[in-house]
Order: C-alpha cells, then sequence, then structure tokens
C-alpha cells in the first residue's frame, strides 16, 4: 500500500511537471519588473512612496491563433504614498476609470511606448524592457486610479484621489509634484496587508461596501481585494 502512494505521488509529480512544461511552450512569456514612485509636497517638504510590481506576459495566439492574444500574470501591491496628517494615499492595481478595467500592465506599456518604435508584439516589448531598462515620467493621464479613505478602518470610507488636485480630497498644502516608472530587479513590494486590517477578509470576494458585484457606480461597489493586492492572478 505504501509503495503504491509513493509511486502515485510520483507519477503525479511527473505529469504535473510535463504539463507545466507544455504550457510554458503553448504561451510564451517574458516578466518584467517596474517600480512606480511617486512624489508629493506637504506644506513645503517632501513625501514619496514606491512599489515594485511584476508583469509575467503570456502570448496565446499559438494555441488559440486569431481567438488568442496577450494576457498577464501580476504579482504585487497597490503603491502607498503616506501623507502624514492626511493618512496614505493608494495608487490602486487597476486604471482611474470606474467601470472600465485595466490591468497594471497597461501602465508599463503605455509610458514607454516611445521606446518600442514600431514592434507591437508584446513579448518583444518586453524584451526591449529587458535590455534597455529605462526610466520615464508618468503623466497623470497614465497613472492608476489613486485613493485614500477618510477612515483607514472603513472600507467603505474610500474616496477617489484626482493627481492633479491632490488637495481637494486630501487637505490644504498637498500635491503631487511627479510620478515616475522605471524597469527594476528590486523584490517585489510586500506589506500592504499591515495597512488595511479589512484586506484579508475582503479576499474572500466582494467589493469595499460588501456587495457581491458591482451593481452602481459607487467607487465603494467596484474597488475589490485584486485593486490592491495580487498574487499571479
Amino acid at each position: 500500500m505504501k509503495r503504491g502512494i509513493v509511486l502515485f505521488a510520483v507519477i503525479t509529480a511527473a505529469l504535473i511537471a510535463v504539463c507545466i512544461s507544455l504550457l510554458g511552450t503553448a504561451f510564451p512569456s517574458e516578466t518584467i519588473r517596474y517600480r512606480l514612485t511617486l512624489e508629493a509636497e506637504i506644506d513645503g517638504n517632501p513625501a514619496v512612496g514606491s512599489g515594485v510590481i511584476q508583469v509575467k506576459q503570456f502570448d496565446t495566439t499559438g494555441v488559440f491563433g486569431s481567438m488568442g492574444g496577450a494576457g498577464a500574470e501580476i504579482n504585487g501591491e497597490a503603491v502607498v504614498l503616506d501623507l502624514g496628517r492626511s493618512g496614505p494615499v493608494f495608487a490602486l492595481l487597476r486604471g482611474a476609470i470606474i467601470g472600465l478595467w485595466e490591468p497594471p500592465s497597461s501602465l508599463a506599456f503605455r509610458a514607454f511606448r516611445d521606446t518600442f518604435g514600431q514592434e507591437t508584439d508584446p513579448l518583444a516589448q518586453i524584451r526591449m524592457l529587458q535590455r534597455e531598462r529605462p526610466r520615464r515620467e508618468v503623466p497623470p493621464e497614465y497613472l492608476p486610479m489613486l485613493v485614500r479613505f477618510r477612515d483607514i478602518n472603513d472600507p467603505k470610507s474610500i474616496e477617489q484621489v484626482d493627481p492633479a488636485n491632490f488637495s481637494a480630497t486630501t487637505a490644504a498644502g498637498i500635491e503631487l509634484r511627479r510620478a515616475t516608472i522605471e524597469i527594476t530587479d528590486d523584490p517585489i513590494t510586500t506589506g500592504i496587508a499591515a495597512r488595511l486590517p479589512w484586506l484579508a477578509d475582503l479576499k474572500k470576494g466582494g467589493a469595499l461596501d460588501g456587495s457581491r458585484s458591482s451593481a452602481n457606480n459607487s467607487l465603494a461597489s467596484n474597488i475589490g481585494y485584486l485593486s490592491f493586492k495580487r498574487d499571479g492572478m
């Protein structure tokens, strides 16, 4: 019986290894990490927050042909910018428009588009970033959604922050001065769960307001766990 269990485990492990190998061949991929840095000013004093996010870009056209395309696996967390008395601002892992899902990978492709020239293959573009390791300023319109909480312990108190007018939702004297993105080999940023005590429960599903689907256009019903943390999803 014991030998049978061991044999089954060995065969299962071998089959998993073969499947992983086949998937790697069927869906070629390239991986990069980028650091997004936000620089603000609080009554003339600097405040800086940054985080490293990993993008694993896939190409599925080899299997699905014209029905396929490019997809990305993301590892990372929302970037945190601590504004002192006004609390933290979070640059989420999604685009700034409610109802329009824009993945974190799109930030890199948009910010570095001048690097790619005539190249349109996303895997080739990733390889170019790996080689050239560029750094760029990020225009406000390219930034992911920025949010803060009136009460950090209450996820429903979320409000969106306008990158062009920080003081409107934070406090007078606070402005975003610059945002930059650069390719890096630094470790993926962790630690956001310590700042958001309710985040672990949110992983079970649902939005910040407790709803299971975005039934309206309110911010709290359209933001969930994956906007703050992604573990390869």
